[in-house]
């Protein structure tokens, strides 16, 4: 009874079999260490690991002792067996036998960015020149460094003989003059150079210009902060090192004759400078190309404009770099900027630079930079708006072509999304906005061109935060208004969301721009019916002649009488034109010459004659007066010819003082109005 009662208080089948081996096997230390090996089942399949009961219940005791010796013989044999085949388990265990949170997950290593190689310094330059690149480089972590030769100069510049330049870019403002300063004690404490900063501001000095900011912005208020230059945000710090090893004496100058041609200082030593921009105001200043260009003149047969292959050369021109580098695998072509290496001594190249150039490559290359230089893709991005609004109406469709349900894709649209991959959408929301402008204006009627990407990007505007300008204001306004497969009551609802955020941002919302802005996208979208645009038009035309706005100004005057033109509206087009004269305003020659050609344009006789009848005279009595010469004169003329297609000829073959019949052809309106032409030209 005892060994029972012992037995079944060890609930655990390990334990029991501990127990009983005490009993049935001599003594060894090994019997009192407990077995921790995981049990298998009979089929040997998985092998799952012991577990421990944690009961408070005890079994109860069997009914007879013959079951007891049944079960206990039954448990020696089940000991015997499971041991043996404790020890016979595979010793390749499967990772599914190990818990989740025990997997050691093998290490992952970041790929490295290996950073760019510095410029290549040329053999014969000074120690101390090798030395700042890899400075400025690594301590005061510049980009796109650059190094300019500039010892072949002849005369020297006035910066000093022998001079090297070195270009780098700063990330910011503050970055800028912290550099600066690092620049200038690196010099003075390990090359003893005492070194001249200009635009450097000192941290007391720009302490001291931020409280005065401050101050004058507190007691002027909001005036006292539109002063842009202000002398803190200069982008753009030059130190000048100097001549160094200059000979101070002064000796005879002699010529190659052996001829003393005069005295003064030989210009012995090396000069060295280093300009350190801003991101926006290197491309901004572009003064590599302009020392290149002190350095490398062009020739006679350069400045001519080529005669051959002209045809080859504007196909070439049709496409942009960037969309030939996708189309084409051709390797990269050698940089411009050597391309003059040859004329120098031994070969040797003048600039040395670690920009790479994106225009170039192969697409697979163009893949690979912009996968991790973020520098590139704004960059990038940046061409692709520039040559984005270069482009006309016609091959801005051609150019965006369709996304999404079109399935339709271009070289530029697959470049742009490959600069924009891995960037914040706030670092290319204005790239985006520029798309959808464009798209809306060029008369794009895909995919790219729906009110919901336009609702998309004032959404992200306000939710992050964005700092935007009146002209991106202008721009969603004109893309809310164009967009393809929205009517007009939608269109405003979200305007008008718009309009309440511009108010809320400070910008005064009744304004000329604003007005015309809608005006000219309602009526250039190209929807036609009652209500697609012109009862939207009227009445904003009534509101800025109710609100007392002032006269627009030419521009804005110029796009309202297009729009205008456009969809025939002609009464809301001569009153856009009369709009100076009621401000006692003058017109000038470009607004006479758009009222005449788009009169012409619409090879309509009876508006012809109303603008040929009505402004000529106006035009002569402006202040001051426009005269009808050149390109106004011939606008006039073919006004002339659509009203009157025989007036010219009469003019010419009848006389002014003829009689009869001839007298009524000479006295027509518009045959007196080309004589009058003629005589003041």
């Amino acid at each position: 009874m005892v060994v029972k009662g012992a037995l079944t208080a060890h609930g655990c089948y390990q334990c029991r079999s501990a127990v009983l081996k005490l009993f049935t096997s001599p003594l060894s230390p090994a019997s009192f260490t407990r077995t921790t090996t995981p049990v298998t089942t009979l089929s040997g399949s998985v092998a799952l690991p012991l577990t421990k009961r944690f009961s408070s219940t005890i079994r109860k005791a069997e009914s007879s002792s013959d079951q007891h010796a049944s079960g206990q013989h039954l448990e020696d044999d089940g000991i015997a067996k499971n041991e043996g085949e404790a020890h016979v388990l595979p010793e390749d265990s499967s990772a599914s036998d190990v818990p989740w949170y025990l997997q050691v997950e093998p290490p992952r290593h970041v790929a490295a960015v290996e950073p760019p190689p510095l410029p290549e310094v040329p053999s014969d330059s000074p120690a101390v020149v090798g030395s700042l690149v890899e400075y400025a480089s690594e301590e005061m972590g510049l980009d796109d460094l650059s190094l300019l030769d500039l010892r072949k100069l002849d005369p020297p510049p006035a910066l000093g003989p022998n001079l090297f330049m070195l270009f780098g870019t700063a990330r910011s403002e503050r970055h800028l003059n912290v550099s600066a300063g690092r620049l200038l004690r690196w010099l003075r404490y390990k090359h003893r150079i005492w070194a001249d900063a200009d635009g450097f501001l000192g941290p007391n000095e720009r302490k001291t210009k931020l409280r005065r900011k401050a101050k004058r912005a507190k007691l002027l208020g909001t005036m006292g902060t539109d002063d842009t230059d202000d002398g803190l945000s200069t982008g753009w710090i030059c130190v000048n090192l100097g001549t160094i090893g200059r000979g101070g004496g002064e000796s005879a100058v002699v010529d190659e004759g052996g001829r003393a041609a005069g005295f003064g200082v030989v210009q012995s030593g090396f000069t060295i400078v280093v300009q350190l921009m801003t991101e926006y105001r290197r491309a901004e200043m572009d003064l590599e190309a302009l020392w290149l260009k002190a350095l490398n003149p062009p020739t006679l047969e350069e400045s001519l404009p080529p005669q051959a292959g002209l045809r080859e050369t504007e196909k070439k021109t049709d496409l942009h770099p960037l969309e030939k580098a996708l189309l084409s695998s051709s390797p990269k072509r050698q940089n411009a900027r050597n391309s003059r290496a040859k004329d120098s001594p031994f070969g040797q190249a003048s600039f040395y630079s670690t920009k790479t150039d994106p225009l170039r490559g192969s697409p697979e290359e163009l893949s690979h930079l912009l996968s991790y230089d973020f520098q590139q893709k704004r960059r990038v991005l940046d061409l692709l708006r520039a040559r984005l609004n270069e482009l006309t109406p016609g091959d801005s469709r051609r150019t965006l072509g369709e996304t999404r349900d079109g399935q339709v894709s271009t070289p530029f649209l697959e470049l742009f999304e490959l600069a924009s991959k891995h960037l914040p959408k706030s670092k290319t929301w204005e790239y985006r906005l520029a798309v959808q402008a464009k798209a809306r204006e060029s008369g794009h009627t895909g995919s790219i061109a729906t009110l919901d990407d336009v609702r998309d990007l004032i959404q992200e505007m306000r939710l992050s935060g964005l700092e935007v300008t009146r002209e991106h204001y202008l721009q969603l306004l004109a893309c809310i208004y164009s967009s393809s497969g929205a009517d007009t009551k939608e269109q405003s609802q979200l305007a008008v969301e718009l309009l309440r955020t511009m108010h809320q941002r400070g910008h005064s919302i009744l304004a000329n721009d604003v007005v015309a802005k809608i005006i000219e996208a309602k009526l250039l979208s190209g929807e036609q019916g009652a209500g697609s645009g012109l009862e939207l038009a009227e009445r904003l035309r009534h509101l800025a002649v109710q609100a007392e706005l002032p006269c627009p100004d030419e521009p804005t005057l110029t796009r309202l009488m297009t729009a205008y033109a456009a969809r025939g509206h002609w009464d809301a087009f001569w009153d856009a034109w009369r709009s100076p004269p009621r401000y006692l305003r003058p017109r000038s020659r470009a607004l006479y010459l758009h009222v005449f050609r788009t009169a012409a344009a619409t090879r309509d006789s009876s508006l012809c004659g109303v603008a040929a009848r009505q402004c000529f005279p106006e035009m002569l009595f402006e202040n001051p007066p426009v005269r009808p010469v050149g390109d106004v004169r011939d606008a006039l003329l073919q006004c002339v010819r659509v009203a009157d297609a025989g007036a010219e000829k009469h003019a010419e073959t009848i006389p002014a003082d003829s009689r009869g019949a001839g007298r009524m052809l000479a006295n027509r309106e518009f045959v007196r109005l080309v004589r009058t032409l003629k005589n003041m030209g």
